[in-house]
């Protein structure tokens, strides 16, 4: 059964907040610290943000994925969080889906931030901490957009709008969008799927990404 009680109530000190961060960044609503990599004992001793449930609906939840990345073997965590030690932003790179399973070096990227610290910049902080890993350039990073996840309304945005910005944001990180027959992306045209291939990647694992991208499960020879 989930744990989803929150961590231990006592605020961390700012000091080793601070000491933690790989980075600080001024916003308008206060500071707020960036850690890359973050281990399981680093999580547990935060607490999450309400505004952060796009992804698992409650907050609880979605503290309990985070801790469960930060323990797995092959996810990675990066967190951006504030001077009480409360998450308010998240990119994981996990384990891709089934569907592209078959692909080498194959990271599935995820970024949100809470719906209390949007428009403050923290996404483009979140992003260009992490991408300055070098061995990403080793590394296929898939990028998909669910339209249900996307809390549109508070932005004032329709979701092909909601859909070009992701588009945009991250093209400026070597993100193309690529067509493809993965069941899930083609279940709402507003969905999108965005890939950045390192640029020392396997032929091998190019060519099966490009298999994989127009495969089908029904059709032979496809």
């Amino acid at each position: 059964m989930l744990n989803l009680e929150q961590p231990a109530t006592r605020i961390p000190s700012n000091e080793f907040l601070a000491n933690s961060a790989d980075r600080v960044c001024a916003t308008p609503a206060g500071t707020i610290y960036l850690r890359d990599r973050c281990p399981t004992a680093f999580v547990e001793q935060l607490s999450i943000d309400r505004g952060l449930h796009a992804f698992a609906r409650r907050p609880e939840r979605e503290y309990e994925l985070l801790l469960n990345i930060a323990r797995s073997d092959t996810g990675e965590l990066a967190l951006a969080y504030t001077d009480t030690g409360v998450i308010i932003g998240q990119i994981t790179l996990a384990d891709a889906g089934s569907w592209w399973s078959e692909v080498e070096a194959t990271r599935e990227a995820a970024i949100e931030v809470s719906a209390d610290w949007r428009q403050l910049g923290i996404a483009r902080h979140l992003i260009d901490l992490v991408m300055e890993r070098k061995e990403l350039e080793h590394w296929i990073l898939l990028g998909m957009g669910f339209s249900w996840h996307w809390e549109t309304v508070q932005l004032g945005l329709q979701h092909m709008q909601y859909r070009a910005l992701l588009a945009n944001l991250f093209a400026s990180y070597g993100f193309t969008e690529y067509l493809t027959t993965e069941p899930n992306i083609r279940d709402d045209p507003a969905n999108i799927f965005l890939a950045r291939l390192g640029r020392r990647v396997k032929p091998s694992a190019l060519q099966q990404f490009y298999t994989c991208l127009m495969r089908s499960d029904t059709l032979p020879g496809m």
